[in-house]
């Protein structure tokens, strides 16, 4: 599975190497992408670097590449099923992931992280066995809620984690 390499129209979707550090923290460093996606932990090069090498690690964790430059701009992280996923009877037998993403602002509302989803998704229904897929997103972050609706996603139920509510949407792959 981290083999997974997709292209799109306009970017490249590919594991993430240590080469591609310094683009990440480019991006990941903006103030208002990391209120977006609650990395108040992350405030130098060494905390983005553990936080980048934690999710090269622990996760399937992809990068969206621009073919016309080739610079990482934004990922999408792919993580095991949120715990209540997990435990709830519909879901038991299944194979699911769980999706996180981030792209970076100047490149927001181009139309390339959905670009780059609906790849995804195509290639983890068609080849990857997955049966579902889950995003979690707080109520305030709007833009990645109404994308997840875009791509199909639909309301599960509202969760707290630690002292965050969140939204917490599913897409089940059709029959």
């Amino acid at each position: 599975m981290n083999n997974i390499r997709l292209e799109t129209e306009r970017l490249i979707v590919r594991p993430y190497g240590m080469d591609d550090f310094f683009a990440y923290f480019e991006y990941v460093m903006d103030p208002n992408l990391q209120a977006k996606l609650g990395l108040n932990g992350v405030t130098d090069e060494a905390s983005a670097k553990e936080t980048f090498c934690w999710l090269m690690k622990n996760c399937i964790f992809l990068a969206l590449v621009r073919k016309a430059d080739g610079k990482a701009i934004g990922h999408i992280a792919l993580h095991p099923p949120f715990d209540s996923l997990s435990h709830d009877s519909e879901f038991q037998g299944k194979t699911g992931y769980s999706l996180s993403f981030a792209i970076a602002t100047k490149e927001q509302r181009r139309g390339l992280m959905r670009e780059a989803l609906e790849a995804l998704i195509l290639e983890l229904f068609q080849h990857q066995g997955a049966d579902f897929l889950d995003c979690e997103a707080e109520p305030s972050n709007t833009a990645c809620l109404s994308l997840q609706q875009k791509l199909g996603f639909t309301l599960w139920r509202r969760e707290r984690w630690y002292d965050t509510e969140l939204v917490v949407q599913v897409l089940m792959k059709e029959q």
